[in-house]
């Protein structure tokens, strides 16, 4: 029974620990699939910067695909990673 219980409490432990790195990389997971071209409705590489550049695809539009809440942290950290890897203003 004892290693049961010891189990289960290491499952919950991990999912909590992986929860919260996935929660730090986030920002960092939305740029890099906008970039690609692997959220729905959003062009990845030259047509993502033209689009982000010109203000035809929003900060917003990206996080919403991605299945996020924009949040202005959330917007913060995803225009970061954005400028890291590509080419927008």
């Amino acid at each position: 029974m004892k290693s049961l219980t010891r189990t289960f409490s290491a499952l919950a432990f991990l999912s909590t620990v992986f929860a919260s790195a996935s929660a730090f990389a986030a920002p960092a997971d939305i740029a890099q699939q906008a970039y690609r071209g692997q959220l729905d409705g959003i062009p990845g590489y030259e047509r993502l910067e033209l689009g982000y550049n010109s203000r035809s695809i929003t900060l917003d539009d990206i996080i919403t695909a991605a299945g996020k809440e924009p949040t202005t942290e959330l917007r913060s950290s995803v225009r970061s990673s954005l400028r890291a890897i590509a080419d927008v203003k």
